[in-house]
């Protein structure tokens, strides 16, 4: 059993601000990149190899994550995680060495893809244990963490501090919500022997492939959507990326009232109503012939997609199939699938015809998934 009161005050606000400090610490490598490429030169091929470190660490130890908060507990491994993230994110800003950059960002993705599942785990734990829907509220923390992590690291270097300070700075920040945060997380570990890794099976399985087509939405606007605005619409290059920046912007605001909203209609609807709105807002982004529809549209699929994932990793809780902390391993690590299958699908389609019908199959997928919510657990 826990030694901490799972209902105390502390325990939601060391959920919350444990999911702010993972987009945080996302967030901070996209304003790293140009000092990076400056000080290790590399062709864009390379680049982009380099960049399938990230994702190769997540898909590598995410399926780890159970076992973590089986063996160890939550409050060890995630504390484990933070202190890993924080060396990682300082050999990025500090090594001129490719090597080191790379098993660094094999790290990056590693940390983050297990302290993202740990702090899942202990949020289903806070819900089940108070009776009502935090999932959103939790994620919109993390949504807000992206968003302040990106912000506060760009505002130091346009202070005239250098890459390797500012980030060295955020890291300090990091290590001292670290330890502000830490008896509020769950100690106890989770039941069931710990074991490694278990084949989603059942419902898992559908909650897994649900969140795979919304996570492969997620990527195809977070990479593709400033190529199509300015290819297709006609858009500046200076303002292409606000495509994404509508779609993050909605999911963090809806993400915040997304509690309230799963209470009136339940978690199905949600579901449903999420996938018909993502789906028309891709539509209307296709239809289009201006940009500033367009965004609309990514603003629009943002507003859909927000709670979906939410609540599809809240109905773990509820089924039976797996116990929860090797549910949501498995959900989530074939949900993440998505992240890293959906930029390439979207590539191979937009080559073989076009963006428009690259982004229209993603519309078809997002209404596919009306036919998988009978299996949701109730």
């Amino acid at each position: 059993m826990s030694s901490i009161d799972i209902r105390a005050p502390r325990v939601r606000w060391s959920t919350r601000c444990g999911f702010f400090l993972a987009g945080f610490g996302l967030s901070v490598w996209a304003p790293l990149v140009p000092y990076v490429r400056e000080r290790i030169p590399m062709s864009d091929a390379t680049f982009g190899l380099l960049l399938l470190c990230v994702g190769a660490g997540s898909l590598t130890c995410m399926p780890l994550s159970g076992m973590l908060a089986a063996r160890f507990g939550i409050r060890p491994a995630a504390l484990a995680c933070l202190g890993l993230l924080m060396g990682v994110l300082a050999v990025m800003a500090l090594t001129d060495s490719i090597v080191w950059l790379a098993v660094a960002l094999f790290g990056f993705g590693g940390t983050l893809g297990v302290l993202d599942i740990l702090l899942n785990i202990q949020s289903l734990k806070v819900e089940r244990a108070l009776g009502r829907p935090l999932m959103s509220h939790f994620h919109g923390m993390f949504s807000l963490g992206t968003i302040a992590g990106a912000a506060c690291l760009t505002a130091l270097l346009r202070l005239g501090l250098s890459a390797s300070a500012g980030t060295l700075l955020v890291v300090a920040l990091i290590l001292i919500a670290t330890l502000l945060i830490r008896s509020g997380l769950l100690p106890d570990r989770a039941p069931a022997g710990g074991a490694l890794f278990a084949r989603p099976t059942g419902v898992v399985l559908v909650v897994g492939l649900l969140c795979f087509i919304v996570y492969l939405a997620e990527g195809a606007i977070l990479d593709w959507s400033a190529l199509y605005l300015t290819q297709d619409k006609g858009m500046a290059i200076s303002l292409a990326g606000l495509g994404y920046a509508s779609f993050a912007l909605l999911v963090t605001v809806a993400r915040f009232g997304g509690g309230a909203l799963i209470t009136r209609l339940g978690a199905v609807r949600v579901v449903v109503i999420g996938a018909i709105l993502a789906a028309t807002g891709l539509a209307v982004s296709i239809l289009t012939d201006h940009w500033l529809i367009a965004l609309l549209g990514y603003a629009l699929c943002g507003l859909g997609c927000a709670n979906i994932s939410p609540v599809l990793i809240s109905s773990l809780n509820r089924q039976q199939d797996m116990p929860v902390h090797l549910a949501v391993t498995a959900a989530t690590t074939v949900g993440f699938a998505g992240v890293l299958a959906g930029p390439a699908l979207m590539g191979l389609v937009a080559h073989l015809s076009s963006l428009a019908v690259a982004f229209a199959l993603v519309a078809v997928l997002l209404l596919g998934m009306l036919f998988s919510t009978s299996r949701l657990p109730r």
